[in-house]
């Protein structure tokens, strides 16, 4: 039986995290998918598809789409292989979506998951996209560094996000209105946290904390353009992971794209030391 709905009730949650857990004990991979629709573009829409063997749930698909092209990763769990499940899955997730205004699909996995089963990607007609991301974790050692008195780093609220959007619009080269409602919804959401950076009183940096997993996962790391390469990034990042240590128990992820290297040396250079490289698949053309 496959079920597809667009948010996860608390038991639908904690299977779905069982069975991730199991497939990346088994894989050997490391990304969560994301097991919100709070960012998809129609939170109507079918975002997750559950399939389940009796009680069990053996396989997830997953949806990811804050705008048109968007993002599935499907799960199988290892003793529900090569039955045509994930097949199913996504021919589940096509019958439900196909009056939404989709443009593209591509498909997450992880280089580890590819490299022990080459034929999947030419069994699905699909081809590896140029674009490729490093997972990099880090324990829960606090940093030693000195306190900047013309910086303060807090949580952001409410009247903070259009000052956020104005400069992540500018960082990511992305659309207003799309990072005014990252913004809004990472403040409002209980599962995030969002950090400023303030430069006495303007803000300049933030960072996004997805709590949700077992691990702190930061992303959307954004430093103002003409505030870049001070330092402030990693001021921004050591603070951020020092506040976390005392907030709760669990270590730290965070992703970069691989050719933003900059960003990586960052990373590596605090103390993030690589987990694994995620890959995107898209349909072959014609």
């Amino acid at each position: 039986m496959i079920l597809a709905t667009n948010v996860l009730n608390p038991q639908q949650l904690s299977a779905a995290k069982t069975l991730i857990s199991t497939v990346q004990s088994h894989d050997g991979t490391y990304r969560d998918p994301y097991l919100s629709n709070m960012l998809n573009f129609d939170p109507e829409m079918p975002a997750f598809f559950l399939a389940y063997q009796g009680e069990q749930l053996v396989g997830l698909l997953t949806v990811y789409a804050d705008d048109e092209d968007v993002e599935l990763a499907i799960l199988v769990h290892p003793d529900y292989r090569r039955q045509g499940l994930a097949r199913k899955l996504y021919d589940c997730y096509q019958t439900k979506t196909a009056n939404y205004p989709i443009a593209s699909v591509t498909f997450q996995t992880e280089r580890v998951f590819l490299d022990k089963h080459p034929d999947l990607a030419p069994a699905w007609n699909l081809v590896e996209d140029t674009d490729t991301e490093t997972w990099l974790g880090r324990e829960r050692e606090p940093y030693r560094f000195s306190q900047q008195a013309e910086l303060t780093v807090s949580l952001a609220q409410a009247h903070h996000a259009d000052d956020i959007a104005r400069f992540q619009t500018k960082v990511f080269d992305s659309d207003y209105e799309v990072a005014l409602r990252y913004a809004r919804e990472a403040i409002a959401d209980a599962d995030s946290l969002l950090y400023l950076l303030e430069h006495s009183g303007a803000v300049i940096g933030s960072c996004t904390v997805d709590i949700s997993t077992d691990d702190n996962y930061l992303y959307g790391l954004a430093i103002a353009p003409d505030q870049q390469r001070k330092g402030y990034g990693t001021y921004l990042v050591k603070a951020v992971i020092n506040d976390l240590i005392r907030k709760n128990d669990k270590p730290f992820q965070i992703a970069v794209e691989d050719d933003n290297l900059i960003a990586k040396r960052l990373y590596e250079n605090i103390g993030f030391t690589k987990q694994t490289q995620v890959i995107y698949l898209d349909p072959k053309e014609g």
